[in-house]
């Protein structure tokens, strides 16, 4: 597809998906600011962000977190997440420090994420630190599944009605692609 002829899909799609900002439970839905893509996205009380982003351009979506802990672009780290119905270990790409001062990370294993977090009430990200500390940041997850659906069917649908593909298909990258 072209690049313009994309542009104009997205001009489309991103009323549809999002036309303002939406709130359910402590999840907020809305497209990025420069409309680029849309995102279902929760923030704790200490500025951190846990949200999954899709992009028109890419086609995919992913599963991130903003922290306030320093990483390198492009490493990978290990960390563990845990909720009151289970826990397990994700690997987190560094893709630097954003304008708001934190650094963003992308969870290559997001499906794991999403099975740990679609079946708890919060959970807890354990980053570890220098020497033997870990900093742990916690989000409420009421309102995910809500807000996550609301993105994702409209973004896959229009995806795929684009370019004829099938919709959410999960790539070695740890994000969804079509």
């Amino acid at each position: 597809m072209s690049k313009l002829a994309f542009v104009l899909l997205a001009m489309f799609i991103v009323p549809a998906v999002a036309q303002t900002q939406t709130e359910v439970g402590r999840w907020t839905t809305g497209v990025t600011p420069n409309k680029t893509g849309v995102y279902a996205a929760t923030m704790n009380d200490s500025g951190a962000i846990l949200g999954e982003y899709c992009f028109f351009a890419s086609k995919s979506c992913s599963w991130v977190i903003d922290i306030d802990s320093a990483c390198e672009k492009d490493h990978v780290y290990p960390v563990l997440g845990n909720t009151d119905k289970g826990a397990a270990h994700f690997e987190l790409v560094c893709k630097g420090q954003l304008a708001s001062g934190l650094y963003g990370y992308v969870f290559k294993n997001w499906q794991d994420l999403e099975r740990l977090i679609k079946a708890g009430a919060r959970v807890g990200i354990a980053t570890p630190l220098q020497a033997d500390q870990f900093k742990v940041s916690r989000f409420m997850l009421d309102g995910l599944a809500q807000s996550t659906k609301s993105i994702e069917a409209p973004f896959f649908a229009a995806v795929a009605g684009a370019n004829g593909q099938p919709a959410k298909v999960a790539n070695s990258r740890g994000t969804e692609s079509l």
